[in-house]
């Protein structure tokens, strides 16, 4: 094992095995995989690196167990449950109402702009917003309030 850091995160996360769990954030090197998408924590290698399966995205990538990099084992994880739970943000008091982006990302993602969707629910790190024919699950990209306007 590398460090205390690393045996700390191991230990925090150890909580999760068995649980879906999904990134608060991005990696060190700005990777946002997982960051909209769940996966199921199976456990760790001898070198602290998350062995998961995919659950969200199942149909595509099968139900193999999978390794991540080494710069996915941080803190920055929660259970899937508590991403989808509403709470303690402005956005969460629209749950239920049809909202519009008027901003796009820092990245220019322009998503969401030109159709309302429903809140469904957000937190300080997602979002869960439903349009015609499906849910989606945002990273904190999407989740500024001042982004968003009611329909």
């Amino acid at each position: 094992m590398k460090n205390k850091t690393m045996k700390k995160t191991i230990n925090r996360l150890s909580k999760c095995i068995g649980k879906e769990i999904i990134r608060t954030n991005p990696t060190c090197y700005e990777d946002r995989c997982y960051t909209e998408e769940a996966i199921l924590l199976l456990g760790f290698t001898t070198d602290g690196r998350i062995i998961y399966r995919h659950t969200t995205l199942s149909w595509l990538f099968g139900d193999e167990e999978r390794t991540l990099p080494i710069s996915f084992t941080d803190m920055n994880w929660i259970t899937y449950k508590k991403a989808l739970r509403s709470g303690g943000t402005k956005l969460s008091k629209w749950k239920g109402k049809k909202i519009r982006r008027i901003k796009p990302t820092a990245m220019g993602d322009k998503s969401f702009m030109d159709e309302p969707v429903t809140l469904l629910s957000a937190s300080k790190s997602h979002m869960v917003v439903k349009d015609y024919r499906s849910e989606f699950v945002l990273d904190q990209r999407y989740t500024r309030f001042e982004d968003w306007i009611i329909a």
